[in-house]
């Protein structure tokens, strides 16, 4: 008589390990199929604030070309290069902010957020103390507005910018 590994008997005696082997292959692909929808709502959260840093560094260019401050709309600027540098600096801000939600969503590597968290502190520190009212200004106006996460990284890792000139 021929036995074949493929018989009904021989077949009926693996049951039990095709059965688990096909349980741990549904449980695999569900986990991977729950990995990679968390995935896609952090890939979806991102590019929400995104849309949003690039709207607001819309508005904020625009009221650089119609000479107006972002910080207070309503005073009379004198000086068009301060309220243009401002609004320069609000939406670096708004940028920075958007650079540490891809960092803590996991879509920006450890380099690359080396690179911008230096770039921040530089930014919370002035740029060689030049107009560093403006600085201070906008920081203490913006952060409230920032995610308070961010707020307390910069503040705690970084000196602010000092005027040379309230010595």
């Amino acid at each position: 008589m021929n036995k074949s590994i493929f018989s009904i008997n021989s077949l009926s005696k693996y049951s039990d390990l095709f059965q688990i082997v096909g349980v741990i292959g549904l449980i695999a692909s569900l986990i991977f199929v729950g990995l990679e929808l968390r995935q896609s709502h952090k890939i979806a959260l991102a590019a929400q604030q995104q849309a949003r840093a690039s709207m607001l560094t819309n508005v904020y260019q625009t009221y650089s070309l119609t000479d107006v401050s972002a910080l207070d709309i309503y005073k009379d600027w004198e000086d068009r290069e301060k309220l243009v540098f401002t609004n320069f600096i609000i939406t670096r801000w708004i940028v920075a902010e958007n650079d540490y939600l891809q960092y803590r969503l996991g879509l920006m590597d450890e380099d690359m957020w080396k690179a911008k968290y230096l770039a921040m502190l530089t930014l919370y520190k002035g740029v060689n103390n030049k107009n560093c009212s403006t600085y201070r200004e906008v920081w203490n106006r913006r952060s409230r507005l920032m995610d308070q996460n961010l707020v307390k990284l910069i503040e705690d890792n970084g000196e602010a910018c000092i005027d040379p000139r309230s010595n």
